[in-house]
């Protein structure tokens, strides 16, 4: 069984052989480097556990994730930047490259960095009134590439509007446009997410490992080459200019 102790900013536990990641970090479940290094080990972990079957991710309280915590980028120079960007795209790549079966319950807002974290699932459920969206352009940042990749290979042809809209979309229109599968009661999204991961679990483990690392090849290989790390370059640079600085940090502000 895995070690529950280890960690201080997700919260783990077993339904079944499902186990439940929670984002705990703080009120929003913001993503800081030290989260992103709890869910990769937590992932190593169900990976290493032959007595998990499955994944199901979820937020405390009632939201998902806000996205990355912007206080690592505003109160840190770049070498944090870069470890933080660093972070998310290995928690995001362990994630969607996870041979079981997972299931994003998304239980409250979804935005940015939350909504392409909820995207590296399987399959995703979204309670009634939560909103998800890729966001980032609206605060001046840009995504890595294995973000841009993750989506389009969630969302497909909706992948690229979805960017540059940012809007933020409520769970019929995230159906619609792939962001979400089905939009479920808040009261019954921890159960029917369990329930799918255990259906799903239910399938050939060999079979669903072998058709998740087929399927996913294209996405997992396209960020990995010299293009992709020079685009990369580019991101973390742009994330430290004093304008994206600025905007990141009016976030932490009060409005009003």
């Amino acid at each position: 069984m895995t070690a529950a102790g280890k960690f201080t900013k997700i919260a783990v536990e077993h339904r079944d052989g499902i186990a439940v990641l929670t984002l705990a970090s703080d009120k929003v479940n913001a993503l800081d480097v030290d989260t992103l290094v709890e869910i990769s080990g937590y992932i190593d972990d169900c990976q290493r556990d032959s007595e998990v079957r499955a994944l199901v991710v979820t937020g405390r309280g009632a939201v998902f994730s806000a996205g990355l915590n912007v206080g690592e980028v505003v109160d840190n120079d770049i070498e944090r930047t870069e470890l933080l960007l660093a972070a998310l795209t290995d928690a995001l790549v362990r994630l969607f490259a996870f041979p079981k079966p997972t299931v994003a319950a998304i239980n409250g807002p979804a935005i940015a960095g939350g909504c392409i974290l909820a995207c590296a699932c399987d399959k995703r459920l979204i309670v009634e009134g939560a909103r998800i969206g890729a966001t980032e352009l609206q605060v001046g940042v840009s995504f890595p590439v294995f973000a841009i990749e993750l989506l389009r290979h969630a969302c497909g042809a909706d992948a690229e509007q979805l960017i540059l809209d940012a809007a933020l979309l409520d769970g019929e229109e995230a159906c619609r446009r792939g962001l979400a599968h089905r939009v479920v009661a808040a009261e019954e999204l921890i159960d029917q997410a369990v329930a799918l991961a255990g259906t799903l679990a239910g399938l050939d483990a060999a079979a669903y490992a072998l058709a998740k690392a087929t399927t996913r090849r294209h996405a997992l290989s396209v960020s990995d080459d010299e293009t992709s790390r020079a685009l990369d370059e580019r991101v973390l640079l742009q994330w430290q200019e004093d304008s994206t600085r600025a905007s990141l940090d009016s976030l932490r502000k009060p409005k009003g």
